[in-house]
């Protein structure tokens, strides 16, 4: 017996799951009010705090790179505000009784970008590439084999069961390419530049700089949309030109003179200063994971929990998201976000479960024999300092001014007799790094609408390998307790047995000091009082410039 489905809203999968994703929905956001009927035209500038440093979904889950592929490939599944799945590029689906098959009829009349068809092979490309690329983070999607019925039928085998399969094909992680492209480029290639992004989307690549910008036009023989969307046809603007410009007070000049219609990343301390000047400011908080530093509890000395847990109750995040952010930021408790799907994944308990004890910090380090101190303030045993190697990605050290936090933690940590020495290193190198397990610490956040993200940095086989990889378990924890309750997560089609053991997981790595959550991550954006329609996907992060216009 097979289950079919158009909406999927009795399937644990969607609305059951309560699932919600970086996916081709939108939740509008325009808190300055009506801004009145939508028009066709003109061109949107658009100031991106970063250039993505891969392009290809597949590849790195980048979450300035989704903002943009989503006007530019659309998903097999659009998510609704709702939490259910409507049909995206495929029409219809069914799940086999065992979750093991998944059989998508396709919508027919698809083009791509460069006028090749969208079809049942097409996408079998596409979806075949984890198999052929081992080092794609969709690898742990658990595709075993993709066949071809006919020419608008896919069928999809997993391995495994994936509870949330149907969320991640609704989500830019799974870009659509054209097969002219992954039959005549490399995996390299798409990687490098948006230039190969030819989907069948909204719209389409014109131009692109490196280093400088991108450009996209209008589709104009878009006529597909997800009724997911608020209008039909291509969509409204003609243009939307993304420039590069990490520095802040250039985006914030830009918007202020009128040189951009919006800008991403506007830093909570400038947030007077956009408002100030007359102009919108849109938040949303993210989901999955916070900012957190991730420990390693392989090497001396966080191979002793009294020291991990020493470390965290030595530091005031409170007092530093005050100083840094003014408060903008709240405090996160725990290594799930609230508001992570399924619903109740958080786990409210842990709220003014820890903080900062710098007295009771002490105590730990002289259980752990940190009991003398040097010339310089710092904590010693045996002759050796407390010193800690803290790895930094120095790409996005850029966001939400983490680079002054980090170093404001630091710092504030030679009060407990911690030296920390924070190193920089080049987003190709970084993984690699890691995972040598020279490092004590490391810093990441993973955007995502779904609690398996959520669970996953903090799994063994997320554990980046020598060559980089997708491993985004950057404390290179292994812990069997983890990994058995990760295992419920991915495979289960019960949202309580999810939201159980996802609990266990946000328990057992604070119980155990293995990473310290600093703060809810959350998407600001600063636009004009001429933008309309703008959006912000489940996650927290900008959805698609498809119902983007601007007044004339």
């Amino acid at each position: 017996m097979k289950r079919k489905h158009l909406i999927l809203p009795a399937l644990a999968l969607a609305a059951a799951l309560g699932l919600s994703a970086c996916s081709a929905s939108g939740q509008a956001a325009e808190p300055g009010g009506d801004r009145g009927t939508p028009v066709a035209g003109g061109t949107l500038t658009y100031f991106a705090n970063t250039e993505p440093p891969v392009w290809d979904g597949q590849r790195i889950p980048s979450l300035n790179a989704n903002s943009i592929n989503s006007s530019i490939f659309d998903t097999l599944v659009a998510q609704a505000d709702d939490g259910t799945y409507r049909p995206g590029l495929a029409t219809e689906w069914e799940i086999s009784d065992d979750g093991l098959t998944y059989t998508f009829t396709l919508r027919e009349g698809v083009t791509f970008h460069d006028g090749s068809p969208f079809n049942a092979e097409v996408l079998k490309q596409n979806l075949d590439r984890p198999l052929n690329e081992p080092d794609l983070a969709t690898v742990s999607t658990g595709i075993a084999e993709n066949t071809v019925v006919d020419e608008h039928t896919l069928q999809v085998r997993l391995s495994r069961p994936n509870a949330a399969l149907i969320h991640a094909f609704s989500t830019p992680h799974w870009p659509i390419y054209s097969g002219e492209v992954l039959a005549n480029h490399s995996a390299a290639e798409l990687a490098a530049s948006p230039e190969l992004s030819i989907g069948t989307g909204a719209f389409k690549v014109k131009e692109y700089t490196k280093g400088s910008q991108l450009v996209l036009e209008r589709n104009d023989e878009y006529d597909w949309a997800p009724e997911t969307w608020e209008h039909e046809g291509p969509a409204y603007l003609d243009e939307v030109v993304v420039q590069f410009v990490p520095e802040t007070q250039a985006r914030i000049g830009a918007l202020t003179s009128g040189q951009a219609d919006a800008i991403d990343q506007v830093p909570p301390l400038n947030i007077p200063e956009v408002e100030g000047a007359g102009l919108t400011v849109l938040e949303k908080d993210n989901t999955g994971t916070p900012y957190y530093i991730a420990l390693n509890p392989n090497l001396a000395p966080f191979d002793d929990k009294n020291v991990r847990l020493a470390f965290r109750e030595a530091i005031d995040v409170d007092g530093l998201l005050e100083g840094v952010y003014a408060g903008v930021y709240e405090k996160a408790w725990s290594t799930t976000l609230p508001d992570t799907p399924p619903a109740g994944s958080f786990d409210e308990t842990l709220v003014d479960s820890w903080g900062y004890e710098p007295d009771h910090a002490i105590e730990l380090l002289e259980e752990a024999g940190y009991t003398e101190v040097d010339d310089e303030g710092y904590r010693v045993k045996d002759g050796e300092r407390l010193t800690l190697q803290w790895y930094v990605d120095s790409l996005y050290q850029q966001t939400d001014q983490r680079q002054q936090l980090g170093e404001a933690v630091a710092s504030s940590l030679k009060e407990a007799g911690f030296e920390v020495v924070r190193t920089p290193f080049d987003s190709a190198a970084y993984t690699a790094e890691l995972a040598k397990g020279e490092h004590h610490l490391s810093d990441s956040s993973r955007g995502f609408a779904d609690v398996g993200t959520s669970v996953f940095p903090f799994t063994t086989i997320a554990i980046p390998s020598s060559n980089g990889g997708s491993g985004i378990n950057y404390g290179l924890l292994s812990d069997p307790e983890i990994d058995a309750a990760y295992g419920i997560i991915n495979s289960s089609l019960e949202p309580q047995e999810r939201i159980d053991a996802a609990k266990v997981v946000q328990h057992r790595i604070l119980d155990e000091g293995y990473a310290v959550p600093l703060y809810v991550p959350k998407k600001i954006v600063g636009t004009t009082d001429e933008v309309g329609g703008w959006k912000f996907d489940a996650v927290g992060y900008t959805d698609t410039f498809y119902d983007v216009w601007l007044q004339q």
